[in-house]
């Protein structure tokens, strides 16, 4: 029932789509040949925001096919290769229904004009060197639109619920804004506050890494390119929106540009899961854990979908800095204060499969975290000559965490018995202070590309914690008596680190360039872990076994060199490294030391082939080499989970890595269709996994140690194309993966495979008063494992739909729709629902930057979160307790002190 009231829905919003159009059509002439001229092209662009709505062509007899387009205004466009443009203004009027453009002759090419009146058009999407560039206004978004909006409207990228971005299948590690940080590393200050239609274009491009300890040389990158005219006066918005007696979502973002100064002051005060975690704090905070796979009915991609886990609160507030001083000197500042608290509870069923058994664990758990954070970032840029920049970055972040979670475990063996019960309350306490400065100076020649970067970068790293550990087990197939463990525990960690660094670029000829680095680490780490247990009377007996203080020092030397061969549309680089480590692990508490030494040779390709303006090909090959951490060295038991021990491994190897990736990308602009495609295939040598131990009561000891044989593969392809003669678009993508991991079980090697394939389709209708997107995807799961030849495949299916109408007076509705139905889980873990949200809103004053709104989230009290995952010999499904159905009215006053008339003409 639920499913034909949705349908018969779509299709009553979908009858509001129909919208006066007028025809165009006409002919061509060829003066010099007397004859008709073929190949001839129209493009009607609109004139507000130069977006192409439709073209033709002239067919052998000169005959341009008749094209429909709605009422607007249009620059009208006709062209040939072997003539000069000519371009006409359109005005119709609400009577006009055809235009012929009869006889039309297209002046020589040898033609000069004294004067000339440029209609630009520009292409929506194109290449300039190694960036692909996007224009802005060639993407139509709704008005008061975000800039997360637009970047779901922009081919080949995806925004998840969490603000999370994705370009061409690789995620994007930072978001600037004319180049700049933007609140440090917190994309979505930018993305989710800044408009649409303040930035001219999107750049995505890479760029080396500044973090010596990244696993990936390079990082990619999406820069805001603002248009001259949001540089001038201030802008911002104002949000309040509440439900007037439990939740509410606050937000404040005021800017001041003027010329090369930036100023901006942001604050949000919310306890609703929309706006609570971004990707980022989903990170820190570790709630990655509770989050799950969701399709994104905006971008016709699957997401990982946290949103809604929990109940939580969230207040932001900081404040950015940026100015120009003379010609040599910039600076750029901000701190932001992020107080987040989150309560959240969780049910586990996770299924346990041995040589010659099985059980299962149930889990109902229930945390309560509380986290301050302070970020201070600064940037000095100073130019001492034309061809020298210095470049000094500090940053400064500083944490407070305060966490505690109650878990009860029952676990059942292969009979359904209930064979023991534990019961768990876990309290921490932390605070981290953690703070590096880049010195960087960069020295360009007067022979061009000739350039020596040198860079020096120390770190401070220090974490202290306290934690109690009160733990009750209750056995009932046995003979052994129920029992308590009460702990306390202080944990410190220091880490000084010096990254030194130069790179000398010479060019051998015009075709050739070479690069050399050579890079200097040192690190010294130690961490000292104490504690206690309960005597009776006190916490004053020490734990020998869970007790340590290691220490562990490393010393990297790098040297590799390049060789670059750049012409025209080819792009081919050839890199070979050299790399030393020389490390010690020392047990102070034992007396003991390791000391050892691992060189590793470092090759790397890359190949890139641009095939037009507005496609690319790439590949890539790298290798790397991995140290662990000092967690996995450090030979002592950790039982925060007393059922699942961890114990550290100080003879544990770096792991190498081995990975290829292929990327191509095409765009049409005139036919507004793309395509994308990928591949990556990752092979590790000593990989950093783990062994397992279990014992008869289920409880398990975990230790890292180096395997051989693990591997990764993923492949993915998308497009879009409009059909119908543009009537609607359609967007398809698949994705497909197959993972080996080998792991050891009771000293019993397990081979874990899982393979995954995910299709998808989905259609998209807009026009001026609508805005429709309906998807259908699926996803498709086979896991196997040699220790347990019984697991079945599983599968998730769902229905997406997205609608958003402009009704008369101002007045909009928007209805957003998604069906989920899980398959082949463990009892009471097949859920399947359906969130149904919706909202009306009306726009108020002059240029309609006044919205009120009122909105429904979860209208049938449905909302739930779950996840499968298969590692080494588990199966764990998870259900998350969630936020469900809400009402807020909300109110939204966006201010702007320049005035244009094109963004009159924008707000409609």
């Amino acid at each position: 029932m639920k499913k034909r009231l949705s349908l018969l829905f779509f299709l009553f919003i979908f009858s509001f789509a129909k919208a006066q159009n007028i025809r165009l059509w006409g002919n061509i002439n060829d003066t010099t040949s007397k004859s008709t001229l073929p190949n001839a092209l129209l493009m009607a662009v609109k004139f507000k925001d130069s977006t192409l709505v439709n073209f033709t062509r002239t067919n052998k007899e000169g005959l341009f096919k008749p094209i429909k387009i709605p009422l607007d205004t249009y620059i009208v466009i006709i062209a040939h290769p072997n003539f000069s443009d000519k371009t006409y203004l359109l005005v119709p009027n609400k009577t006009d229904t055809a235009f012929n453009f009869k006889n039309v002759v297209l002046p020589p090419r040898s033609v000069v004009l004294n004067e000339v009146e440029i209609f630009a058009y520009k292409e929506k999407s194109y290449y300039k060197g190694d960036t692909l560039i996007f224009t802005a206004d060639s993407f139509k978004t709704q008005a008061n639109a975000t800039v997360e909006d637009l970047l779901k409207k922009l081919p080949g990228v995806k925004v998840d619920v969490n603000g999370k971005i994705t370009i061409q299948g690789k995620q994007v590690d930072q978001v600037l804004v004319d180049g700049d940080e933007f609140f440090g590393s917190d994309p979505t200050i930018a993305t989710r506050n800044l408009n649409a239609n303040t930035v001219d274009n999107v750049q995505v491009y890479e760029k080396k890494s500044e973090d010596p300890d990244a696993q990936q040389e390079t990082v990619k990158v999406v820069n805001l390119k603002l248009k001259d005219d949001s540089k001038k006066g201030y802008f911002g918005k104002i949000t309040g929106a509440s439900d007037f007696n439990k939740f509410y979502e606050n937000d404040v973002l005021i800017n001041k540009f003027k010329k090369q100064q930036k100023m901006s002051l942001f604050g949000l005060f919310a306890n609703t899961p929309k706006q609570a975690f971004g990707w980022e704090d989903e990170n820190k905070f570790g709630l990655s854990n509770e989050s799950q796979n969701n399709y994104d009915p905006e971008t016709n991609s699957w997401t990982t979908n946290s949103n809604g886990t929990g109940v939580p609160q969230t207040l932001k507030s900081g404040f950015y800095f940026n100015d120009k001083y003379g010609k040599n000197t910039k600076i750029n500042t901000d701190y932001t204060f992020n107080q987040n608290q989150l309560t959240s509870g969780s049910e586990t069923n996770t299924q346990f499969f041995l040589q010659d058994t099985s059980y299962s664990n149930q889990q109902i758990r229930s945390n309560t975290s509380k986290n301050q954070i302070h970020k201070f970032n600064f940037r000095l840029t100073q130019k001492l000559d034309s061809l020298t920049e210095l470049t000094v970055k500090p940053k400064l972040y500083y944490t407070v965490g305060d966490n505690t979670n109650s878990q009860t475990d029952k676990f059942i063996s292969q009979n359904n018995e209930l064979t023991r019960q534990t019961t768990i309350i876990n309290s921490n306490h932390s605070e981290t202070t953690d703070a590096n400065i880049l010195f960087k100076l960069n020295r360009n020649f007067m022979k061009k590309d000739r350039n020596i970067t040198i860079n020096y970068q120390p770190f401070y790293y220090d974490s202290r914690s306290n934690a109690n550990l009160n733990t009750n087990f209750n056995y009932y197939q046995n003979q052994l008596p129920d029992s308590t463990l009460l702990q306390k525990r202080t944990q410190t960690n220091h880490k000084e680190e010096h990254a030194a660094s130069i790179v000398y670029t010479e060019p051998l000829t015009k075709k050739f360039k070479t690069e050399i680095t050579y890079s200097y680490n040192y690190n010294k780490n130690n961490n000292n872990r104490t504690t206690l247990d309960f005597n009776g009377q006190g916490y004053d007996n020490l734990n020998l076994t869970q007790s340590n203080d290691f220490k562990n020092f490393r010393l990297t030397n790098k040297l590799s060199t390049k060789l670059v061969y750049e012409v025209k549309k080819y792009r081919i680089g050839l890199q070979a490294a050299y790399r030393s480590i020389y490390q010690e692990n020392i047990n102070v508490t034992k007396g003991q030391k390791l000391s050892q030494t691992f060189t590793n040779i470092l090759p790397a390709a890359t190949f890139n082939y641009r095939i037009s303006q507005s496609s690319n090909l790439s590949a890539m090959y790298l290798s790397n080499a991995q140290p662990p951490d000092l967690q996995q060295m450090q030979p002592v038991v950790d039982n925060t989970d007393p059922n699942r021990i961890t114990i550290g491994n100080p003879n544990i190897k770096p792991q190498f890595n081995h990975n290829v990736n292929v990327n191509y990308y095409t765009y049409k602009g005139i036919s507004d269709r793309h395509f994308y495609s990928g591949a990556n295939y990752n092979i590790v040598s000593n990989e950093i996994n783990e062994t397992t131990t279990f014992d008869d009561q289920g409880k398990s000891i975990t230790t890292p140690i180096n395997i051989n044989g693990n591997y990764y593969t993923s492949l993915w392809c998308g497009g879009a194309m409009t059909v119908f003669n543009r009537f609607f678009k359609i967007n398809t993508n698949m994705s497909a993966s197959f993972n080996n991991n080998i792991s050891y079980v009771n000293d019993q090697k397990n081979i874990t495979q899982v393979f995954d394939v995910s299709p998808n389709f989905g259609v998209e209708k807009q026009t001026e008063i609508l805005d429709i997107t309906l998807v259908a995807n699926y996803s498709y799961n086979v896991p196997k494992q040699t220790i347990a030849s019984s697991l079945k495949s599983y599968y998730t299916y769902g229905f997406d739909g997205n609608i958003t109408v402009k009704l008369p007076k101002k007045f909009k509705i928007n209805t957003t729709g998604n069906y989920v139905n899980n398959g082949n889980r463990a009892v009471g873990y097949n859920l399947n629902y359906f969130i149904l949200n919706a909202a009306l809103s009306k726009t108020f004053l002059k240029n309609e930057n006044l919205i009120v709104s009122a909105e429904a989230n979860d209208i049938l009290n449905q909302n739930i979160s779950n996840q499968r995952e298969v590692v080494t010999n588990k199966i764990i499904d998870t259900k998350t307790q969630i936020i469900r159905r809400y009402f807020l009215a909300r109110v939204i006053f966006k201010f702007n002190s320049v005035k244009k008339k094109e963004d009159e003409e924008d707000d409609y």
